[in-house]
């Protein structure tokens, strides 16, 4: 996370790039198996190899319409990982026809 007061319920990020849900994003997060266009196709025990994984339909599943992820304190790690207000998020802002790099502040903070 940068250290200015991010954006982090714009949701372009959540419409415009590819989640991937592995095993322990699954443990974490026992929903992401019931998502689409998974549902159930995959398993746990499908998981167990690292090579597999749920990838998320477009825009997630878990994308509220308030923009804020319903998920976030059980998220997948490549949501985790993703820098809000940096570089790649700033792109694909500009990407989805958002600001790309107007920095707003987080109100769940």
């Amino acid at each position: 996370m940068s250290e200015c007061d991010c954006c982090l319920h714009c949701g372009a990020c959540c419409r415009g790039l590819l989640i991937e849900a592995y095993r322990l994003d699954v443990l974490r997060e026992p929903r992401l198996l019931n998502a689409p266009p998974n549902n159930d196709s995959l398993t746990l025990e499908d998981l167990k190899d690292d090579d597999k994984c749920i990838i998320l339909a477009l825009p997630c599943t878990f994308l509220g319409p308030d923009n804020l992820c319903s998920i976030y304190p059980t998220r997948p790690n490549i949501c985790v990982g993703f820098e809000a207000d940096g570089e790649h998020c700033r792109q694909v802002r500009q990407e989805q026809g958002g600001d790309g790099g107007q920095q707003v502040k987080d109100e769940r903070r």
